[in-house]
């Protein structure tokens, strides 16, 4: 039984070295049938009247091909967040992707290459950035393979794959947004962003078209037209990859001479040799003598984890603590950022810095990351400076804002908030400001919220744990010594918001109301200057049609009316936040990223405690939810 793993491992080793070989020999058989003894006979003197500026041109294209593949190394060693440098870990992929390409079996050669030239790396690092990449190029080439089988010259039995392959694209967009984790079995992958996506279909696009000129410029002009040539070279060049054969020989000129129409065999082979001198050959002889001396490049450490200051203006971020966001320092100030799968998410106004300092500090990262920079709620002052660097910037919430030292329960204004404090002060309920936490109370309460509500929101809305509210300023309410509500607040010297708001199913009507007007009072005695009943959802754009169904449909889904109400009571001054981006489309896409981890929420950052996974409403927004 022990023998067993070892045999099969190695049954294993052997297939994968033996049907590469045997797709060469097929291969090479194949295409001897295809070519008698007069295309042998001028097969030299084809090769003798290669034009050396079409070999130049040639080597040219092969060069703007390896520059582009080292790209893809680039996004990978983002995606992986391995620290190192954009610059070695672009040369290190040229340099292992000219020497796989040539020897073949390209996951194990390209890592081999990648952890030689890059040792702070380990192995399965190494592995991971090489899988990455195959994988990665493999889907890229299958798409624009496709797209270029439908409005190319390509054999008419290619339509009904490509148009099948092109579909998937928009099914392949759905999901990097809405389920951007893959799990199979114990194993959980992290799947690129649209950012990443989008730049290796750019790098490929590139490569694929320099490859394929390289060849066509060692094929006489006269023979073929290059819209021929693209999507047969695409279809050559996925059999060669797909058999894992030493260069593709084989399957890659068995596909390219039986499709191509009409052209002489031999000019043909004559340019196919001519390409693998300058494009396959002539790179792999340069990248072993590259392999000679690795890179010192040692991985830059990534930016710590700090908490919120009880000094910051915008006291709602303390809840970056519980979905894993950072106070991103980068000298001049700071900004609280939150990384979702497709986006870095600067919460608020930066703190204490230039706000374009903030806004390059925030792209910079954000690149590092293969995510999108955004900027969400924040005010108006930094919304018209990102649109200064050319961002564009909509206003996407309302937040309820209070003066605690003008509020007056008297006004016109606030006679239903009146009501519900009658209300409540004739059902017995009493508010305190809590000292100590009963949290198993406090559980319980949020337990029987949850139980008619539903399951709690995250992303920048808080949910219920101990540690996370015990960094909080927390209000309770009794009736007859029970424990029947509570509203938590995030603080600063500067403001404090409204997070977590939860009640009782018997909790009587007013009772909330008692709590938010107890913490008022409070606000009052230690001289906050604002109470921030955070945001509900708003409507970007009243002009357009679409936008008015949109908003609709994002208050009714988040509970919006009745938040609204219930804020409303408090006659706040509504201030209108904003969320900007490096383009419309970036708005959109980072809205819907930001809506998904709202409604469905990463496990919490405190799995140690009492937890109960719950949220509220209060840090309300979400045009996308």
């Amino acid at each position: 039984m022990g023998q067993q793993p070892i045999s099969t491992r190695r049954a294993m080793r052997l297939f994968r070295l033996g049907v590469p070989c045997l797709a060469t020999l097929v291969g090479l058989w194949l295409l001897g049938g295809k070519i008698d003894g007069a295309v042998w006979a001028r097969l030299p003197s084809e090769i003798a009247h290669l034009s050396p500026l079409h070999l130049a041109s040639a080597a040219l294209f092969s060069l703007i091909s390896l520059w582009a593949v080292g790209r893809y190394d680039g996004v990978a060693h983002r995606h992986l967040q391995t620290g190192i440098a954009p610059r070695p870990a672009r040369l290190t992929g040229s340099i292992a992707i000219a020497l796989s390409q040539t020897l073949g079996f390209g996951l194990f050669t390209g890592a081999a290459a990648r952890w030689r030239l890059l040792p702070a790396l380990s192995i399965a690092d190494a592995l991971r950035l090489s899988a990455f990449v195959c994988v990665s190029f493999l889907v890229s080439w299958a798409w624009i393979t496709a797209f270029a089988c439908l409005v190319l010259a390509a054999p008419p039995w290619t339509s009904l794959p490509a148009i099948a392959v092109v579909l998937t694209a928009p099914v392949a967009i759905c999901v990097l947004i809405w389920a951007p984790k893959l799990t199979l079995g114990p194993v959980h992958l992290r799947l690129p962003s649209l950012v990443a996506c989008g730049a290796i279909m750019t790098w490929a696009i590139i490569d694929l078209g320099a490859a394929a000129l390289a060849l066509y410029f060692l094929i006489p002009a006269e023979y073929l037209a290059f819209a021929t040539l693209l999507p047969v070279f695409l279809l050559a060049l996925g059999a060669a990859l797909l058999s894992g054969t030493p260069g593709g020989v084989g399957p890659f000129e068995l596909v390219l001479l039986g499709l191509l129409p009409k052209v002489p065999v031999a000019e043909v082979l004559a340019g196919i040799l001519g390409f693998r001198a300058v494009y396959y050959a002539i790179p792999a002889v340069l990248a072993m003598i590259a392999m000679l001396r690795p890179f010192e490049a040692t991985p830059r450490q990534p930016p710590c984890g700090v908490p919120p200051s009880i000094d910051t203006k915008r006291a709602e971020i303390g809840v970056i603590r519980q979905n894993g966001g950072m106070l991103l320092d980068f000298g001049s100030g700071a900004i609280a950022v939150w990384p979702t799968p497709q986006t870095l998410t600067a919460l608020g106004d930066p703190i204490g810095s230039p706000i374009q300092d903030a806004i390059k500090a925030l792209a910079h990262h954000a690149t590092e990351q293969n995510r999108i920079p955004c900027l969400y709620k924040c005010t108006a002052r930094t919304a018209v400076a990102a649109r200064q660097v050319g961002w564009s910037a909509l206003h996407c919430a309302d937040e309820a804002v209070l003066t605690p030292a003008a509020f007056d329960l008297a006004v016109p204004a606030r006679r239903a908030l009146r009501r519900k404090l009658r209300h409540a002060e004739q059902a017995g309920v009493t508010t305190m400001h809590a000292r100590a936490l009963p949290l198993k109370d406090m559980a319980a309460v949020d337990k029987d919220w949850q139980d008619r509500s539903g399951a709690a929101r995250g992303g920048t809305m808080g949910r219920f744990s101990a540690a996370y509210v015990a960094d909080q300023l927390v209000f309770l309410a009794y009736q007859n010594g029970r424990l029947i509500a509570f509203a938590s607040f995030h603080h600063s010297n500067h403001q404090w918001c409204l997070d977590l708001m939860r009640a009782a199913a018997d909790a009587p009507n007013g009772t909330m109301h008692a709590l938010v007007t107890r913490a008022l009072s409070d606000a009052v005695e230690r001289g906050v200057p604002q109470v921030s009943l955070a945001a509900t959802p708003a409507c970007p754009d009243p002009s357009s049609r679409l936008m008015r169904a949109a908003a609709m449909q994002v208050v009714a889904r988040s509970g919006g009316p009745g938040l609204r109400q219930f804020k409303s009571c408090f006659a706040p001054d509504w201030q209108p936040p904003y969320v900007a981006t490096r383009t419309r489309a970036g708005i959109a896409a980072a809205l819907a990223d930001i809506a998904r981890e709202v409604h469905h929420p990463r496990p919490l950052h405190h799995p140690h405690e009492i937890h109960n996974q719950d949220e509220d409403n209060e840090v309300a927004l979400l045009l996308a939810s």
